[in-house]
């Protein structure tokens, strides 16, 4: 009898490790765009095994679209996405809740074709130029008003605008029917290897409304219900992301162990892709930023044609902001 109960504990022990194990890590699903550059950061984390030195049972969850991404998190499929301070705000209107966590400075990019002869900003009238993204988009509303402030020029009428996906717009300006386009980091820094000059970027944008350049745009997005429930595991993975990119940041050996960044990327484009994705990287993350951030809420609040970028909301909601102790050093 003895040795049949010994028997039955024993075997209660092993089926159950597996389960004890994930709920001591905690685990987090962490959703992605298929072919994005966050897939570089994960391909760092499972290599260096980062995940098991913050105690964190990872799962990448690759998605088609960024709207995929949205309906996952909204769903409860993943856990934790990077998108838009923006986007958490709104979600106040629907009774939802979402923190924000900084992520990224990234922010779009003005680049000239080389035989368009633009070298101000006064030189885009009558131009063809292209923007990743619809008008309910801050690129758009920001980029517009910087430049109508700047030097008179509108874009919604003054120039020949063309949406369209970023691959595309890419693409019309190596075939030279674009004369510029405002396009996301990583798809500038493939036109700047081709020789493509930059005549504008975000610090530049940001530093004409007198705001602190050290913005950052995108975050990590989660649900506030998931994070008050599990503040340690949040503030674990949000170290290990950290730490993640402080590796990209410093080793240039490591990028080439990234089969996402050196199966898809060849050559000398590699060197401008790193040093931008360097660029981005917050480097700061106490509350200092809200401020910026409500100012900058405002700006594209009184330059939006319409309420589909800020929403109803009168003011950036200070809740969103994840308040947790982050940045720690590693554990060993």
């Amino acid at each position: 009898m003895l040795t049949l109960r010994r028997f039955t504990l024993t075997l209660l022990f092993w089926l159950l490790l597996p389960f004890c194990a994930l709920a001591a890590n905690g685990h987090v699903t962490v959703g992605v765009l298929k072919y994005g550059t966050m897939n570089w950061e994960m391909d760092v984390i499972e290599q260096q095994q980062l995940a098991s030195r913050y105690q964190v049972e990872l799962e990448r969850k690759p998605l088609g679209s960024p709207q995929a991404l949205l309906v996952a998190l909204q769903g409860g499929s993943v856990d934790i996405i990077v998108n838009d301070w923006l986007w958490a705000s709104r979600q106040k209107e629907f009774g939802r809740d979402y923190y924000f966590f900084p992520y990224s400075t990234a922010g779009g990019v003005l680049i000239t074709h080389p035989q368009a002869n633009i070298t101000t900003l006064s030189d885009l009238r009558g131009k063809r130029v292209g923007i990743a993204g619809g008008t309910a988009n801050k690129n758009w509303v920001l980029y517009k008003t910087f430049i109508q402030q700047s030097v008179g020029i509108d874009l919604a009428t003054d120039v020949d605008i063309k949406h369209a996906a970023p691959p595309m717009l890419n693409a019309l300006m190596e075939q030279g029917q674009l004369d510029a386009v405002i396009n996301f980091w990583h798809y500038a820094a493939q036109l700047k290897h081709l020789g493509m000059p930059v005549l504008a970027d975000m610090n530049d944008v940001l530093q004409h409304f007198a705001i602190d350049s050290e913005v950052p745009l995108l975050g990590w997005i989660f649900s506030k219900a998931w994070a008050d429930a599990n503040p340690d595991l949040v503030n674990r993975f949000l170290n290990m992301s950290y730490a993640a990119r402080q590796q990209l940041k410093q080793d240039d050996n490591l990028w080439q162990s990234i089969p996402t960044f050196s199966k898809k990327y060849q050559g000398d484009v590699q060197r401008y892709l790193i040093e931008d994705y360097r660029n981005i990287i917050p480097a700061q993350f106490s509350n200092q930023f809200q401020a910026p951030l409500m100012k900058l809420f405002n700006i594209l609040k009184s330059n939006q044609s319409d309420a589909s970028l800020t929403g109803n909301v009168t003011s950036l909601p200070e809740d969103i902001f994840w308040h947790g102790q982050v940045i720690a050093a590693p554990t060993k």
